[in-house]
């Protein structure tokens, strides 16, 4: 990644995003392909991988304080430094889910513990920054974009990510599951807030410019979060004898609607998608990964949600998405290692 521009491009970690949440979707489908553990296996590996490669491009931005301060403000793609919390997010909810066969479960609990702590740091600092800053200037509406909803879903992957550790560690189940709430609580209120937004600024402004329509993808994923962190938290605190059983139709509930507000926006953005498409192309960026985590959000919701109702037509539906999404996944891989080796040739 010679290329400045391209190497400190704030979306990178939406690379690890993505592969984790393949990750996750691959192990769940494993309940009905079995070999699917290994690929999810090996996706997690490789997610941890990029994520140890990515770590050094945000580690090194607070240092400069003035430069972060600038790009955190900028209303365009200061959201998407969330990438980098919401990554290590999504990778500790990984390990708590799928164990590789070489480390053992109570190891892979501990990785994920250490990321769910250091994401959380990170998110509750990174978010009171970003939310200071972007209240602080003279912005104009529309540079509000899909990459503001960011922030929301990675306090919602926060509850995804303690339920894990709430199984794992009975007596600590309580306050773990109150810290889970309250972010959750946070992620769902900023999620409508911000999209209410985004609508706002959808329907007062001209149009998203080709290269973020990407971003216009991203508000899929707190929609289908909302109901799968819900589930997940609910589940865990009824295993370990904290909540009651009953507490689970309300899970089913939040999920089917976190799914119909998904897939109303997933056919909304494909639409816009297409239109632009026919009008001029849209440039490869790193914010290209905004395709990918989304839609393995939605397919972990649908599938949940066929668990949650016993609906094997559901469980269908999921498992049909999967390949779906990994094809999307492959283009996007494809797409990122040709722009990176391009850049590397060019310099």
């Amino acid at each position: 990644m010679a290329d400045p521009s391209l190497r400190n491009n704030p979306a990178w970690f939406g690379s690890v995003m993505g592969t984790s949440a393949l990750a996750i979707a691959c192990g769940q489908e494993s309940a009905f392909v079995p070999w699917l553990e290994y690929v999810a296996q090996g996706l997690l590996i490789l997610a941890s991988v990029l994520g140890i490669v990515l770590l050094p491009l945000y580690a090194s931005r607070p240092r400069h304080r003035a430069e972060f301060l600038e790009e955190i403000s900028d209303p365009g793609g200061g959201a998407m430094l969330a990438t980098f919390p919401a990554g290590l997010l999504l990778l500790a909810a990984a390990w708590g889910t799928i164990t590789p066969a070489w480390i053992g479960i109570t190891a892979a609990l501990v990785v994920s513990a250490i990321l769910m702590v250091s994401g959380a740091v990170i998110a509750v600092i990174l978010s009171l920054v970003w939310v200071s800053e972007q209240t602080r200037g003279a912005h104009d509406l529309s540079g509000v974009n899909g990459g503001w909803l960011i922030p929301p879903a990675m306090n919602l992957i926060v509850a995804l990510s303690i339920a894990p550790q709430m199984v794992a560690r009975p007596d600590q189940a309580t306050w773990l599951f109150a810290v889970g709430c309250a972010f959750y609580g946070v992620g769902l209120v900023l999620y409508l807030a911000m999209l209410a937004l985004l609508l706002t600024r959808l329907a007062l402004r001209p149009p998203l410019p080709a290269a973020m329509l990407p971003a216009m993808w991203i508000p899929i994923a707190p929609a289908a979060l909302m109901g799968v962190s819900l589930s997940r938290l609910i589940e865990s605190g009824i295993s370990v004898g904290i909540l009651d059983e009953s507490m689970m139709g309300v899970a089913t509930i939040v999920t089917a609607m976190g799914v119909g507000l998904g897939l109303w926006w997933l056919l909304y953005a494909l639409a816009d998608l297409v239109r632009a498409r026919r009008s001029g192309d849209v440039p490869f960026h790193p914010g290209w990964w905004g395709f990918v985590f989304p839609l393995g959000a939605l397919q972990i919701a649908i599938a949940d949600l066929g668990i949650l109702l016993g609906s094997g037509l559901i469980d269908v539906l999921a498992l049909v998405c999967l390949p779906l999404l990994a094809v999307v996944w492959c283009v996007v891989a494809y797409r990122t290692s040709a722009e990176v080796l391009a850049s590397r040739r060019g310099a």
